[in-house]
């Protein structure tokens, strides 16, 4: 049994030497569809980040009526705390708000200049909700406004800023990538399958002569097949690994830039991971062993004629 594999084997690596320049160009192509798969699953998962993270940063300020009862604002941050859609609830004292303002207009003189006069204390105390769907943003609102909620709300202040539309315009790309990915990647398989299809193709009649002695001297279909599948897997084997070396060359060296900025920080980490690159690997060389045994099925099917033998 080991023998038979091995000859198997070996007859199809010579099988893919022997017809090397076809061996090239559809294994050149396949790289080009597996690159584009592993490509958008790298951008759909930073685009799911970076939208996260700018989900964190856009926040719904609830303002607080001063000396409300502190069982209703529990009562409340309870609430918001329990929403799915809901990442944080932070308090925010009239100290902070005013050390925050400070913060920003540091450099206007007139204005800090003005709230010292008034004598400070003029920024109420709030909630600052941050949601990791900004389609939902709506229902904290919602919630705020219930009539057990009217003796400690006293004004609310919906997230709407030019972050909202960076986050919609991400959710976009986000939407075109996978598309795009989708598309294109159907096209280069589809390209890969006809190029592997040829060549087995002309593998089969190359060696017609070959498989008619080993039929006369009773080789078995399987036996007759399996250096083809062996050729054809060849080709995804050798394209999955320099695809993915290729992609991951690609994360190293711009990753590394932008791993500093939060938006790209968690997609960097994450493809840093050692399961992360092993699991990648295997769906690219997976993917291309996929590819390459059905073209070579597609091939035998239509012209090994093996079926009624």
């Amino acid at each position: 049994m080991m023998r038979t594999l091995a000859r198997i084997f070996t007859n199809g690596v010579r099988g893919f030497i022997r017809n090397s320049w076809l061996s090239i160009a559809a294994t050149a192509v396949m790289v080009v569809a597996i690159s584009i798969i592993l490509m958008a699953l790298v951008l759909n998962t930073t685009a799911k980040n970076a939208i996260t993270e700018l989900n964190k940063n856009l926040k719904t300020s609830i303002y607080l009526f001063d000396n409300s009862p502190v069982s209703v604002r529990n009562q409340l941050r309870a609430e918001l705390t329990r929403q799915d859609f809901v990442s944080t609830v932070d308090y925010i004292d009239k100290q902070m708000a005013q050390q925050r303002f400070n913060d920003i207009f540091s450099e206007e003189a007139g204005i800090t200049e003005g709230l010292e006069i008034t004598g400070g204390g003029i920024f109420p105390e709030s909630f600052e909700v941050s949601v990791n769907d900004l389609s939902r943003i709506k229902e904290i609102e919602t919630i705020a406004q219930k009539e057990e909620y009217k003796s400690v709300v006293d004004k609310i202040s919906l997230a709407k800023t030019e972050a909202e539309k960076t986050i919609e315009r991400a959710h976009a790309a986000q939407k075109f990538v996978v598309r795009a990915g989708v598309i294109s990647s159907l096209v280069f398989a589809g390209v890969s399958i006809l190029i592997i299809f040829n060549t087995i193709r002309m593998a089969i009649f190359t060696r017609s002569e070959e498989i008619h002695i080993m039929k006369l001297i009773g080789a078995t279909p399987s036996y007759i097949r399996g250096p083809f599948l062996v050729e054809a897997s060849m080709y995804g084997v050798i394209a999955g690994i320099i695809a993915f070396f290729g992609v991951y060359s690609l994360i190293a060296s711009i990753g590394s830039k932008m791993a500093t900025q939060p938006e790209f920080a968690a997609t960097y980490t994450y493809f840093q991971e050692p399961s992360t690159i092993i699991f990648l690997l295997l769906c690219a060389i997976t993917g291309g062993i996929l590819v390459g045994v059905i073209s070579s099925m597609l091939a035998m099917e239509k012209h090994l004629r093996l079926k009624n033998w």
